[in-house]
């Protein structure tokens, strides 16, 4: 008589779990979301949790933001004077004397030459930085003054300065 009932018990599972199993998945991959959901984590496709699921190390900045591989430069402290805010001016004053193209002139030649900004082809596409992502944003930095890094590096070529 027991015997009788484990094996319609392993049959039972043995038919169950491949039917069920894709269905348990889904619910567990589902109530995974809506936890994420609670905790401000938006999880548009289930997959994706699984990966999360994966994951060991996420870098993110101080506040616990995550990045897009994209520096800029949003203070600087040029001639004794505190420099904030994308236009880098301040208090709407600008750079004293030659001191902007003195600056745009050393942060083109003292990067390496092959860290580029790529203008968008197409409205709406954000600049492409290629190559140090730290050189690309002291870069921008430079389009921002109003300097052209490309023009620049003409007139210093890399093969005058590496002998």
């Amino acid at each position: 008589m027991f015997v009788k009932f484990f094996i319609i018990a392993v049959t039972i599972l043995v038919i169950s779990i491949p039917e069920g199993l894709p269905l348990a998945i889904a619910l567990a991959l589902t109530y995974s979301v809506k936890k994420m959901m609670h905790d401000n984590n938006l999880v548009r496709h289930l997959d994706a949790c699984e990966t999360m699921g994966n994951a060991t190390s996420i870098c993110s900045d101080k506040t616990g933001t995550l990045t897009t591989n994209r520096m800029t430069v949003v203070d600087s402290y040029i001639n004794g004077n505190h420099y904030e805010g994308q236009d880098n001016q301040p208090n709407g004053t600008a750079l004293p004397g030659n001191t902007t193209h003195l600056i745009c002139e050393a942060i083109s030649v003292n990067s390496a030459y092959n860290s580029i900004i790529v203008e968008p082809t197409k409205a709406g596409e954000q600049v492409q930085q290629l190559g140090n992502k730290t050189e690309c944003g002291l870069l921008g930095f430079v389009q921002r003054l109003g300097g052209d890094y490309s023009l620049i590096r003409k007139d210093f070529p890399e093969e005058a300065l590496v002998k």
